[in-house]
């Protein structure tokens, strides 16, 4: 528990530090006044000015923000700032990047973890038939299969081809099946019978195999980085079409306990193991920040669009309406997946 709460806080912060460092920058270099930029929450414990914002290490280290003039600063911090250094007070042109950089360098961050993970270890290129990972109250978990028990065979067949061997238990839902097991050179026989996924349609026992990794040169790890992020970006645009026409349920979804264990159980695998889990999300952070929906970064990159087809800005306050709303209903959706992932666990 101690180890899922400690790399969801890093997970997290890490990702948001990138995110509010992005919008600080390219709010500077337009001229836009940063009065504040914070990691955590609470009361002050460490802080230091430079170039007019305040830098603060607050005594929850957990999370962080920046102020940006005319945009998240409060009222009485804004009097004291020139009018000409203020968000809405600046061009058209000047608006995007201070929005947009938040989701860039949560791209950015992605990118460069992957290219790092993929110089350590390699890049995949497939998966061996030895488990890694058994997941908790699963067939797989309650058969006694274990971590780095290696697949041999299914129903006495013999599979020079794991993925055939996954296919096999995919295609077998309620379906015994008979697992040649190889335990440290021992070789067991276990029964398991996949349960039947309803949303995926596929049998599943609870298991992973763990992959195969191809040593690479910086410049292919650099490459294999890029593609890895870009990919990723163009699936999760695709499932979100996909949730959009009824393809893939609300409840489907992972909400903030769902994803703090997912959180641990890649933190259990190690290090790296979080660190490619920190460039999935940060990606995933990146392109669901930019949909166009009010209180997000693309929801305010909406109203620059708009502001740009008719050369004039969209009164602030009722721009604010719409962001408020937009707030409380991605309040309202985070509270429904909590309570899903709640039910889920209980479940089990």
């Amino acid at each position: 528990m101690l180890l899922t709460i400690l790399s969801f806080i890093f997970v997290f912060t890490v990702i948001t530090l990138a995110h509010e460092f992005g919008h600080l920058v390219f709010a500077k270099r337009a001229g836009i006044a940063v009065p504040e930029f914070g990691l955590g929450f609470g009361p002050t414990i460490f802080s230091f000015s430079k170039n007019n914002t305040t830098y603060k290490i607050n005594i929850l280290p957990i999370l962080g923000y920046v102020k940006i003039a005319g945009l998240d600063a409060d009222e009485d911090q804004d009097k004291e700032i020139p009018e000409d250094q203020k968000f809405f007070n600046k061009k058209t042109s000047q608006k995007f990047m201070p929005i947009f950089a938040g989701a860039l360098m949560n791209l950015i961050l992605g990118f460069l973890v992957f290219s790092f993970t993929f110089m350590i270890i390699g890049v995949p290129i497939g998966i061996s038939n030895e488990l890694s990972a058994i997941s908790p109250g699963s067939e797989a978990a309650k058969v006694g299969l274990k971590s780095g028990d290696r697949l041999l065979a299914i129903n006495g067949k013999e599979y020079s081809d794991p993925e055939e061997a996954v296919k096999t238990i995919h295609e077998n839902p309620d379906i015994e099946l008979t697992l040649s097991i190889d335990r440290a050179g021992k070789k067991i026989l276990i029964k398991a019978t996949p349960k039947l996924n309803k949303k995926m349609k596929i049998g599943l026992i609870g298991f992973s195999l763990k992959a195969i990794y191809e040593k690479v040169g910086p410049l292919t790890a650099i490459y294999k980085g890029f593609l890895q992020t870009a990919s990723l970006s163009l699936m999760i645009l695709t499932l979100v079409g996909k949730l959009l026409t009824g393809g893939i349920s609300l409840f489907d979804l992972a909400g903030p306990v769902g994803i703090a264990q997912i959180t641990g159980q890649y933190a259990s695998h190690g290090v790296l193991s979080l660190l490619s889990f920190l460039a999935f999300f940060s990606v995933n952070v990146a392109v669901l920040n930019l949909l166009p929906i009010p209180a997000l970064d693309g929801g305010r990159l909406f109203f620059v669009l708009i502001e740009a087809i008719r050369h004039k800005a969209i009164p602030l306050e009722l721009e604010n309406k719409f962001h408020y709303v937009g707030l409380f209903a991605l309040l309202g959706l985070l509270a429904v997946l909590t309570v899903n992932d709640l039910i889920r666990i209980l479940a089990k």
